[in-house]
């Protein structure tokens, strides 16, 4: 009994190694999609890449289905199946502080979140960064 709980123990560790592996790599290919690699910015016309995931709070799992808005910039991005977004913004001008609302569109299909509202420095959305939400509790 105790060989057959072991298999079936390093069995469980194989597929949770190969989904994490599948995981990262997934995240990876979709970081390079979408930023690419990093840019020399040598003229201030040049456009910028402003990238985020968004995961659970309490899970920490990557979540899909989000409206990710920025009035400030006049942007708009829904998160993709690794919780990703990423929208181009025109380096030229742009506001000191930028507003970021964040709002769950699909309904209850990928669990329900409450909306976020936050403010960031437009230096801050230059390097990829992640954003937690909170699951909703209301009916």
């Amino acid at each position: 009994m105790k060989l057959i709980q072991k298999i079936k123990d390093k069995k469980q560790q194989l597929i949770r190694f190969l989904f994490g592996s599948f995981s990262a790599t997934a995240l990876m290919f979709v970081f390079q999609a979408c930023y690419g690699m990093p840019q020399n910015r040598m003229s201030p016309d040049e456009d910028i890449i402003i990238m985020a995931t968004i995961t659970d709070m309490e899970t920490g799992q990557p979540v899909e289905g989000l409206a990710v808005n920025f009035p400030d910039l006049e942007l708009e991005a829904t998160t993709d199946s690794a919780g990703v977004f990423c929208v181009s913004v025109d380096g030229a001008e742009h506001p000191n502080q930028v507003q970021l609302l964040v709002n769950d569109v699909d309904g209850t299909e990928n669990g329900r979140y409450e909306t976020l509202d936050t403010n960031f420095t437009y230096d801050d959305l230059l390097t990829p960064f992640e954003l937690q939400v909170r699951p909703h509790r209301g009916k």
